[in-house]
């Protein structure tokens, strides 16, 4: 945890942990940089934590235990003069509760599904879900704890941040990969979420992967990280990709002499390479059907299975 904190130093204004495992009495994680929200719970595990920059001036934040005041599940409200209401930020982690009374049910069912928010409030939700769907997951093909979780989305019109299909979560003993953290926002703030993006030089020692995002309150240019874009790698003719760049880098190379600001060169630069990836690379279709295992041989099948249904439904005999 220490080292998440010394990471996030002058690189982020909140920091969100799940898996605390703290007794909120002994919650002794302090940095010089960062202000530890506490939550209002005792005797207990405290399993989630949000930490503000001490520097953050751009905001004000409150500690919403009138939402919500588990061990589990933590919210707070940000305001600032740009923002016409308040965004509602939710840290969850979604785990069977400590209390022998909830045993068997995990945090979204016990509280995330008893909050019911105005169609108007802005809101984020941040979350170690240890729920899998294909909504995220191409390679699921069986949903687990997804349901009350795809309820409460749908029904305050939330969408997912996260970049789809990247893995969030590496267990080193078993040597397996998932997407278990995740984030949704409401429909009025998801345009303001930008640059989702795993940092893969976090060195933290967690087998979760230390993921950043921006919220972006007034209109600005800001650069995309192309790598995080749902592009189909996959099927791109880097041939043809690399002879038009070669053709082209000549009259950029020009462009890019004539450009004074530094900021400008990147923007145009990208630019560049954006309008090349939309010649040769096609992005892919999200799809609750999309599975890294199709290929033309199953397109086939498909279309002959549909073409023997169709005369099925036309004759309705085994022989058909």
């Amino acid at each position: 945890m220490h080292a998440c904190m010394k990471f996030a130093k002058n690189k982020t204004d909140i920091v969100i942990l799940q898996e605390s495992w703290m007794k909120d009495e002994n919650i002794t994680i302090s940095h010089s940089s960062f202000i530890c929200i506490k939550l209002n719970v005792q005797n207990t595990f405290v399993r989630v934590l949000i930490f503000v920059a001490k520097n953050a001036k751009k905001f004000t934040y409150t500690l919403r235990s009138d939402i919500v005041n588990s061990e589990d599940m933590q919210a707070i409200s940000i305001a600032n003069n740009k923002i016409q209401k308040r965004i509602l930020l939710f840290n969850i982690y979604n785990e069977k509760s400590q209390n022998a009374y909830y045993e068997q049910l995990y945090m979204i069912e016990r509280e995330l599904a008893k909050v019911m928010l105005n169609s108007e409030q802005k809101v984020i939700i941040i979350e170690d879900f240890n729920a899998h769907h294909s909504w995220w997951n191409a390679k699921i093909s069986n949903t687990i704890r997804t349901k009350a979780l795809i309820n409460w989305v749908n029904l305050h019109k939330c969408n997912l941040i996260n970049t789809f299909d990247i893995n969030t979560y590496h267990s080193y003993l078993s040597q397996l990969s998932s997407i278990l953290d995740l984030a949704f926002a409401s429909k009025n703030m998801h345009n303001h979420i930008k640059n989702w993006y795993i940092n893969k030089n976090a060195d933290t020692e967690f087998n979760h992967e230390v993921i950043l995002f921006t919220i972006v309150i007034k209109k600005m240019k800001l650069i995309e990280n192309l790598l995080n874009a749902s592009y189909n790698l996959q099927k791109v003719n880097w041939k043809d990709f690399d002879k038009h760049f070669q053709k082209t880098k000549d009259k950029m190379i020009v462009k890019m002499q004539r450009i004074t600001s530094l900021e400008a060169k990147v923007i145009y630069l990208t630019e560049c390479i954006k309008n090349t990836v939309k010649l040769f690379v096609f992005k892919r279709w999200i799809c609750v059907k999309l599975k890294l295992w199709w290929n033309n041989e199953l397109i086939k099948m498909q279309k002959t299975l549909l073409s023997k249904k169709q005369i099925w439904k036309r004759c309705k005999n085994d022989e058909a």
